[in-house]
């Protein structure tokens, strides 16, 4: 299981950072722990609660999640999760499920059926999106639902090799979390054929 702290760094006043959970170009080495957990989206509402905060009460200091003990690019020791991005993944309509608004994601999420957008996207951008998509879906009866990827920032890993030809091929690992936007709910499963089985459970963004 993976170990997700939430780290605080110096940050410059005059930096303007993209979102709440964007990290400098450049972070210096972290001085001071806010939180560690195992509940990914847990330590990142914590930095993005404590980013949103005024410099004075920040004291210059920035909220940064990583993932304790895994190798990263920037610190040692350390992978750096944020800031997210997000893709649109589609999955089979549940049998049985009714979802009650287009945010709706159902429990018994384990494997997406194909990725809809390549490009990655900011959580304004992705909630749009299948807000969009799922409400077409919800109104055309369709087979399929659309649920938001987050997309940790640096990979798990990443392998570079050449081939005689002198092409280079780049293979990055990353970590992805199917999040539950806030507004949404999981919808009616009460009509679900495996309802008395457990399901998966989709974290809220």
């Amino acid at each position: 299981m993976a170990c997700y702290r939430v780290v605080l760094i110096p940050v410059d006043e005059n930096w303007t950072p993209a979102s709440p959970d964007d990290v400098p170009p450049q972070p210096p080495q972290p001085n001071e722990r806010l939180l560690e957990t195992e509940d990914f989206f847990s330590a990142v509402r914590e930095a993005i609660q404590f980013n949103q905060q005024t410099w004075s009460e920040r004291k210059g200091r920035w909220a940064v999640v990583c993932e304790v003990g895994c190798p990263g690019k920037t610190w040692p020791g350390l992978r750096i999760c944020t800031p997210l991005r997000y893709k649109i993944a589609s999955i089979w309509w549940p049998p049985g499920w009714e979802p009650n608004s287009p945010l709706d994601m159902p429990l018994c999420i384990c494997r997406t059926h194909g990725t809809l957008q390549e490009d990655q996207l900011s959580y304004e951008q992705a909630l749009a999106t299948i807000q969009a998509l799922n409400q077409q879906a919800m109104d055309r009866a369709s087979t399929m639902w659309y649920v938001m990827l987050a997309v940790e920032n640096e990979p798990v890993s990443r392998t570079i090799s050449y081939d005689p030809a002198g092409l280079q091929t780049t293979v990055e690992i990353r970590r992805l979390h199917v999040a539950q936007p806030a507004g949404g709910g999981h919808g009616d499963c009460s009509h679900c054929p495996a309802r008395s089985l457990d399901c998966s459970m989709v974290a809220p963004a």
